[in-house]
């Protein structure tokens, strides 16, 4: 999470931190005490808020004519959004009583209109993607009756869909703005607070003291300081600015390629958000949607976070064997012992998190907000993590500022889910994908890892994870895939397509830190990651990796899990007790494959390869030694 630069520091800077810093206030009242007057307008004033400070908040052009467009531009369309806004709260009680679009005035089309304007333009600001398919809802909803085959429907007029995308629950104010106000919103802030007390820095400390000495223990760090840190930042690219200025730099002076240490960097920070008890706040989007309690979807991923992180653990071991490298130098580790005394109070605040989602159930706004609370009183309790008020302030408005973006991605999604719903789209989206993938669960699993390489590109994963979730989660669940598993699995392709190739927008962060090529760096990212693919697999044919079972069932297959990943890793990296050659290479591949499907005799076979493999290399490694220790010996 970057501070804002002084030179953003001008008139129009301070109002907008002033609007976030109001937002944030009424945020907590809301939280506390219950939406002002009624949801719609509890929205509406959120949106108001957020949506002025992304048109307002973005670099100006070099050139006197193109600032003075801009400005023009944002100035105009953040009176609209308050206009609009206003115009909904003031007439919440008739727009929320009105029985069809039939009801509606030439004021309420008028500003329905400016809804979707608004809409579209805060999208295609930040995404051509959403704004391509904001646009696709809106004339999919008009021309509907002209296209072809199973996309057809009967068609609406220009009234209905404004009354349905402009002042329903199946538009504007559906899923994505309620999501943002109800999840994302004080989530943002709680990185906010956590970043204002140096809990970063501390986590940085412990990571460097627990596995910087071991082999490639830069790596290593890294992969513990963005696990611990980015379940709560909730943001890849956010990760990957806050860990990696510190990681990348020290992974490079320890040997690894700059590319590569930005890839490592680019997977931890990624796979933090698969880590309980936040997972990047798309579990509280998956909680809404599928109705299963949040609890039982944290706790499903403890075992799937832990083999991610396994598949990273031994791709970085292997690439540090490879290279022969050490772990961090000794006088740059800190000590655990000071770095425990130094900042044991900055874990107070995610414990209380924790406590309060898993245990008490409480909701994510409010449990996110009293662990801000907790969070600034125990960082300003002492010396080492108490920072100026302005530097806390900076925080808060980037916070503030980064939930504004996000908002201004997610309102075209209302757009989106008009078209869907309304129209029927939903099913038969599913059918065109069954009928593909003839109904096998493994090819409509591939097809919707395809579509979210497409529909992720550039987006923030929670957004990426709820358009997967409405074009191809009913078609993994008709092929067979249990209900919880089908949307982790989705959950994790979201968030894998900010590395994957053509767009690769976190790689391309990371890669900006180590200043290496950006398209090496997401291809090593890409297969580094291939490990971790078989993780999501088991996620649709293994309910046991989700902790759904009996107790020797899930030990068994997170045996079994385990093994596929260091196959896989083995594979990938070309080692395994030693290099190996491309047929044991093939050999370990197949071996970690057929370990995804569950079957003793599939297990078996896996694990057979695997120890085969695995004793044959450290035999031969063991006699092309023995000759030089022997002659070592014969020397002294």
């Amino acid at each position: 999470m970057t501070e804002p630069t002084r030179e953003r520091r001008s008139g129009v800077d301070w109002v907008l931190t002033a609007v976030g810093m109001l937002i944030f206030a009424y945020m907590a009242y809301a939280t506390l005490f219950g939406p002002y007057k009624t949801t719609i307008v509890h929205l509406a004033l959120f949106a108001c808020a957020m949506l002025c400070i992304a048109f307002l908040d973005r670099t100006r052009s070099d050139q006197q004519v193109m600032r003075s467009v801009q400005w023009g531009l944002d100035v105009t369309f953040a009176a609209a959004t308050i206009v609009t806004m206003g115009y909904v709260i003031v007439n919440f009680e008739r727009l929320i009583n009105l029985w069809g679009s039939s009801y509606l005035t030439g004021t309420d089309v008028a500003i329905g209109v400016a809804i979707i304007v608004i809409s579209l333009e805060a999208a295609r600001r930040h995404s051509t993607i959403l704004f391509a398919l904001g646009v696709f809802g809106v004339v999919y909803m008009l021309y509907g009756s002209y296209f072809p085959g199973v996309m057809q429907h009967a068609g609406m007029d220009l009234k209905r869909i404004i009354y349905l995308t402009a002042y329903t629950t199946e538009g504007f104010f559906g899923t994505g703005l309620s999501v943002a106000a109800s999840y994302l919103f004080m989530f943002m802030m709680l990185g906010s607070a956590l970043q204002a007390t140096r809990t970063g820095d501390f986590i940085m400390k412990v990571a460097n003291a627990t596995t910087g000495r071991q082999v490639g223990g830069a790596a290593k760090s890294a992969m513990v300081a963005s696990a611990g840190l980015g379940t709560m930042v909730g943001s890849s690219v956010g990760n990957v600015v806050t860990t990696g200025t510190f990681t990348i730099p020290l992974m490079i002076r320890t040997g690894f390629r700059p590319h590569v240490a930005a890839a490592v960097e680019t997977n931890t920070s990624e796979g933090a958000q698969l880590v309980p008890p936040i997972l990047g706040a798309a579990a509280f989007i998956m909680a809404q949607l599928t109705g299963i309690p949040y609890a039982t979807i944290a706790v499903a991923a403890i075992l799937p976070a832990v083999l991610y992180y396994l598949s990273l653990y031994c791709v970085v071991h292997f690439e540090a064997r490879k290279a022969g490298l050490a772990g961090i130098p000794e006088d740059e580790i800190p000590s655990l012992r000071q770095s425990f005394a130094d900042g044991w109070h900055l874990l107070v605040a995610p414990a209380v998190l924790f406590y309060l989602l898993i245990v008490e159930s409480y909701t994510p706004s409010y449990a996110s907000l009293i662990a801000i609370g907790i969070a600034m009183v125990c960082g300003l309790a002492r010396s080492v993590s108490r920072m100026p008020f302005r530097a806390i302030l900076d925080q808060f408005d980037s916070g503030a500022r980064q939930a504004a973006a996000i908002t201004a991605l997610i309102v075209s999604i209302g757009l989106l889910q008009a078209a869907i719903v309304t129209t029927g789209l939903g099913p038969r989206i599913a059918d065109i994908i069954l009928s593909v993938s003839d109904g096998s669960l493994l090819m409509t699993a591939i097809l919707a890892v395809v579509a979210a390489t497409l529909l992720g590109m550039g987006m923030p994963t929670p957004i990426a994870y709820l358009l997967l979730a409405m074009f191809t989660a009913p078609a993994l669940t008709a092929a067979g895939a249990p209900l919880l598993g089908a949307h982790l699995f989705l959950f994790y392709f979201a968030i894998k397509s900010g590395s994957t190739p053509p767009v690769a927008l976190v790689a391309v962060v990371a890669a900006g830190i180590a200043r290496a090529n950006w398209w090496s760096t997401a291809v090593t990212a890409f297969v580094h990651s291939l490990p971790g693919f078989i993780v999501a697999f088991m996620f649709l044919f293994s309910p046991a990796l989700l902790l759904q079972g009996d107790a020797m069932t899930v030990a068994l297959s997170a045996c079994s899990a385990a093994i596929g990943v260091f196959a896989m890793a083995a594979a990938v990296q070309g080692w395994c007790a030693g290099r190996i050659n491309w047929i044991e290479r093939a050999l370990l591949a197949a071996a970690a494959i057929s370990l995804i499907n569950p079957g003793y005799l599939t297990d078996i076979a896996g694990v057979a390869v695997v120890a085969l493999i695995y004793l044959r290399r450290a035999r031969l490694d063991g006699i092309q030694s023995a000759p030089a220790t022997g002659a070592k010996h014969q020397n002294t």
